[in-house]
C-alpha cells in the first residue's frame, strides 16, 4: 500500500489511537476545481454544537431536505463491490458491510513475469490464469520487476540490446485506458502471448529510461498526501471545522539499481530521474519495507544494505551520506548502524532473492548454500540475524504472505520452500525447477519455472505448514523467465501497515438541472483501537476527479455509530467519496483483530431546474 512519507507508522494506530467524534459543519465552498473559496456558513452555528452534540448519532429527518434524494451504498443499498469500485485491503463481510482483509488487495489482479530473451514481460490475468499481454521492453536480458498501488508494472534490463541499452521500462496494467500514442483512434495493444508488438507500437508500454548500468533490483514506492493522524488531529475538540485539503496528488515513484553500484529514484509518471547515488553494497535485488522508510538491497553473494529513502531524500543529501558498515553474524549483530542513511552488514551468509515482511523483517534465499535467512533489524542485539539451512532455498526469489509464512524458490531442488516467520519451521513443496516465487491475491502462491510453466500453490485453511494444494502447470510461459522478485506488487503493500480504504463516485442530475449536494450520512462501528475516515473529491466531470485534491470532512472514533456532515458548500457536478478505516490486533492472528465495519453511507442530493 501506500507509504506515509512522514515516517509515521500506522501501527501505533492499532489499539493506541483516542481521538474526540467530532461530526462539524464546513465553511467554505469548493469549487469545480476541489479548492476552498470563502463563503458565509453554511452549516450549524458553533452555538448550536456543544460537547453533547459531538457524538456518532446524527441523522437527517426528512424535514432537512423533503425532496432530497439519497444515493446509499452498502446495507439497505447498492451492495458494496470492491471490484467495481477503487479498493485496498477491504472485503464484504457475510452482513454486507465493509471490513478490513489485508489479503484482498484490488490492484494485484496481474502477475508480471519476466520474458528474459524476448527481452519483455508477460502479463498474466490471475482471475482467468491466461496470459492476456507480452510486450517488448527497452534494453535486453529483463529479470527484476515491481509492481506499483496502481497497478503499473517496472521492468529491469541487465543489458544492452536492438532496443536501446539498460535501464527501467514502465507497462501500463489496463488496455483498455491505455494512452492513443500513435493517434489513430484505438489503443493498440497485446491481447494474448501471441500477439506482440514490435517495440515501440504498443500503446501501453509507457516509457524506457536508459541508466549508467545494469539493472538487478526494483521497488515501487507509492507515498499518499493523505496524511491521516495529522488529519484527524484537526477535529479533537473542534465545534467547527474548515475543509482542510490533505492533499494535492499521490506520488508515485521507482527505485532501481545493480551491479554497477548506483541506486536510482525515478519518477514514475515521466520516468525522469530524480537522484543517482552510490548503492551501500552491490544490487542483486531490492525491497522497500514502506513502514520505516527503508530500501532494503541485496549484493549478489554475501552481504546487504539499507537506504533511508527520508534520509536520502534529494541529490544533496544522498550524496552527503557516508555508508555506515556493521558486521552481522549470527552470534554477533550490533546496532551501530540502526540510524544511518546508508548501511552495509558485511559477514552474513550468502543470499540471492530478497523481501520484507510484515513485520519488517529482510529475507534473503540462500547461495551458494541452500537456506533462508532472516534479518530483524528491531530484534535485541546479537539476535538479529538467523541463516536456517534445514529449510533449504537456493538460487531463486523469495516472497511474504499476510498470514506469516515466507515461500522460497529451490531452483536445483524439490522447487519451493514454505518457511513459518517466526519459527523458521520449513516444509518443501514439488514444483520442479522453481526460479521465482510470487504471492498474488488471496494468499495464493506462484511458482515460476525457469522454463516451462507457472505452478499455483493455494494455502488450506489450517494455516499449517503442510496445508497446500498445487496446481502444476497451470499458465504455460512463452520463453525462458529469469525472474525472482515482486511480480504482484502484494509484498510492498504487505509491509506498508495502510489501512484499507473504498472509493465511491456519485454523478446525480445527468439528465438535467444542477446538483446540489445537501448531506453526507453515514452508519459504522469502531470497536477500541480503531478510526474511521471519510475524505471527499469533487469536479465537473467525471475525468477531473483523478485530478481533484482530496479533503477530510470526519473522523470518527469508537464506538461508532449513525452521524452525518453537510455538504452543501460544494458546487461541483460530481463527487468521490472515500472510506478509509483500520482494523486493530496482530493480524497474523485472526482472533485477535477487530476491524472497523463500514454498514452504509449516503449522499444527499437535489437536482435543480435551470432556466
Amino acid at each position: 500500500m501506500i507509504r506515509r512519507r512522514d515516517g509515521f507508522d500506522l501501527v501505533a494506530l492499532f489499539g493506541a489511537l483516542v481521538l474526540l467524534v467530532s461530526l462539524a459543519a464546513c465553511n467554505g465552498e469548493l469549487g469545480s476545481s476541489g479548492v476552498p473559496t470563502p463563503t458565509q456558513d453554511s452549516g450549524a452555528a458553533a452555538s448550536d454544537m456543544d460537547n453533547s452534540d459531538i457524538v456518532p448519532n446524527w441523522t437527517p429527518t426528512p424535514g432537512n431536505c423533503p425532496s432530497c434524494t439519497e444515493q446509499k451504498e452498502g446495507i439497505n443499498g447498492i451492495p458494496f463491490d470492491t471490484l467495481a469500485n477503487d479498493s485496498e485491503f477491504v472485503t464484504r463481510d457475510t452482513d454486507g458491510s465493509l471490513i478490513i482483509d489485508k489479503k484482498n488487495s484490488k490492484f494485484n489482479r496481474y502477475l508480471w513475469v519476466a520474458d528474459t530473451n524476448l527481452p519483455g514481460v508477460v502479463k498474466i490475468d490471475l482471475q482467468t490464469n491466461k496470459i492476456v499481454g507480452r510486450y517488448y521492453t527497452g534494453g535486453a536480458s529483463t529479470s527484476r520487476t515491481t509492481v506499483n498501488v496502481l497497478g503499473e508494472v517496472f521492468i529491469g534490463s541487465r543489458t544492452t540490446g536492438n532496443n536501446g541499452k539498460y535501464g527501467v521500462t514502465k507497462v501500463l496494467p489496463d488496455g483498455q485506458k491505455c494512452p492513443d500514442t500513435n493517434k489513430d483512434g484505438k489503443i493498440t495493444t497485446s491481447t494474448g502471448p501471441d500477439n506482440v508488438l514490435p517495440y515501440g507500437q504498443d500503446d501501453c508500454v509507457a516509457w524506457h529510461v536508459e541508466l549508467a548500468g545494469d539493472i538487478r533490483g526494483l521497488a515501487a514506492e507509492d507515498i499518499s498526501g493523505i496524511q491521516n493522524n495529522d488529519v484527524c488531529k484537526g477535529f479533537q475538540g473542534q465545534k467547527e471545522f474548515k475543509p482542510k485539503q490533505i492533499t494535492s496528488q499521490d506520488k508515485h515513484y521507482v527505485w532501481a539499481g545493480g551491479l554497477h553500484g548506483y541506486v536510482y529514484k525515478i519518477e514514475a509518471s515521466t520516468g525522469k530521474v530524480l537522484i543517482k547515488t552510490k548503492a551501500p553494497n552491490q544490487v542483486y535485488g531490492m525491497a522497500l519495507s514502506q513502514g520505516d522508510n527503508k530500501l532494503w538491497v541485496g549484493a549478489g553473494g554475501g552481504g546487504f544494505g539499507y537506504i533511508d529513502i527520508t534520509k536520502c531524500a534529494d541529490q544533496t543529501t544522498c550524496d552527503a551520506a557516508t555508508i555506515c558498515t556493521q558486521s552481522c553474524t549470527a552470534a554477533a549483530c550490533g546496532n551501530s548502524c540502526d540510524t544511518a542513511v546508508k548501511a552495509t552488514y558485511t559477514g552474513v551468509p550468502g543470499g540471492y532473492g530478497i523481501t520484507v515482511d510484515y513485520k519488517k523483517r529482510v529475507w534473503r534465499s540462500g547461495y551458494p548454500t541452500a537456506g533462508v535467512l532472516r534479518y530483524d533489524p528491531y530484534a535485541a542485539v546479537n539476535t538479529r540475524l538467523k541463516f536456517d539451512t534445514k529449510a533449504a532455498a537456493l538460487g531463486g526469489g523469495i516472497a511474504a504472505d499476510a498470514d506469516g509464512f515466507v515461500w522460497a524458490s529451490n531452483y536445483k531442488g524439490t522447487g519451493t520452500v514454505r518457511v513459518h516467520g517466526d519459527t523458521l519451521a520449513s516444509v518443501n513443496i514439488p514444483t520442479a525447477n522453481s526460479k521465482g516465487v510470487a504471492v498474488g491475491p488471496m494468499g495464493t502462491v506462484y511458482a515460476i519455472q525457469y522454463t516451462g510453466s507457472v505452478h499455483i500453490i493455494k494455502p488450506g485453511p489450517t494455516k499449517t505448514l503442510s496445508d497446500y494444494t498445487i496446481s502444476a502447470n497451470a499458465v504455460p510461459l512463452k520463453g525462458i523467465a529469469y525472474a525472482y522478485s515482486d511480480m504482484t506488487g502484494v509484498q510492498a503493500r504487505l509491509a506498508s501497515n495502510d489501512p484499507g480504504w473504498y472509493r465511491k463516485s456519485f454523478t446525480p442530475c445527468l439528465y438535467g438541472g444542477e446538483v446540489k449536494w445537501k448531506y453526507l450520512k453515514w452508519d459504522v462501528e469502531a470497536p477500541t483501537g480503531t478510526w474511521i475516515m471519510f475524505n471527499v473529491r469533487s469536479a465537473d466531470t467525471v475525468a477531473g476527479l483523478k485530478l481533484a485534491s482530496w479533503y477530510t470532512v470526519a473522523c470518527i472514533t469508537p464506538p461508532g455509530g449513525q452521524g452525518y456532515v453537510d455538504m452543501s458548500y460544494i458546487k461541483s457536478k460530481v463527487m468521490e467519496v472515500e472510506v478509509r478505516f483500520v482494523a486493530s490486533g496482530d493480524m497474523n492472528n485472526v482472533s485477535t483483530v477487530k476491524s472497523a465495519r463500514i454498514k452504509s453511507f449516503s449522499l444527499f442530493h437535489q437536482c435543480l431546474k435551470v432556466d
